[in-house]
């Protein structure tokens, strides 16, 4: 009589099936994590930019949205660029109002347009919601880019694909 049962051999031909699989996955779900790490960190700062416009004009007064100094012993609240955190704030800039922080999220880099030089400096807005300049925000991970555009109106606005991702190693 025989007893039922799986061999040796039959795990280890199930393995050796199991990690080819895996290993040809792998590759698309890197991808895909990139792909959303973009699009999630360019909504943060499409987010951002709604908040500061949003706070000028229900205020009245300028609301500046800027990157969050990286160093502990800073006398500057701005500093940096906006792959870290963000904040936006009011008042004069040594003595800030902050009204919100943004933690920076995790594995993507911030470029201008050209993808040439990481997004540094303050994007205010005065208390009619309007702008001080235009900007693109180019949000890389990987070789997947958004973008969110700031026109002199003030306005934000997502696009994909709307810069150039350089030499992105993401952090």
């Amino acid at each position: 009589m025989r007893e039922s049962g799986v061999t040796l051999i039959e795990c280890l031909v199930t393995l050796a099936i199991l990690a080819v699989l895996v290993g040809l996955a792998a590759p698309s779900l890197s991808d895909q994590l990139n792909a959303a790490r973009a699009l999630t960190g360019a909504h943060q700062i499409y987010t951002a930019a709604q908040y500061a416009r949003s706070m000028a004009q229900t205020l009245e007064e300028t609301v500046t949205l800027c990157p969050l100094s990286r160093e502990a012993d800073a006398s500057s609240l701005c500093g940096g660029d906006f792959s870290g955190s963000i904040a936006a704030y009011h008042g004069a800039a040594d003595h800030p109002e902050i009204l919100r922080v943004w933690a920076p999220p995790g594995g993507i880099v911030v470029r201008n347009r050209s993808g040439s030089d990481h997004v540094t400096g303050e994007i205010q807005w005065r208390a009619d919601g309007t702008g001080l300049r235009n900007l693109t925000l180019s949000v890389c991970a990987g070789e997947h880019n958004w973008a969110v555009f700031i026109n002199r109106l003030g306005r934000p606005r997502l696009s994909k694909d709307g810069g150039m991702c350089r030499d992105t190693k993401t952090i």
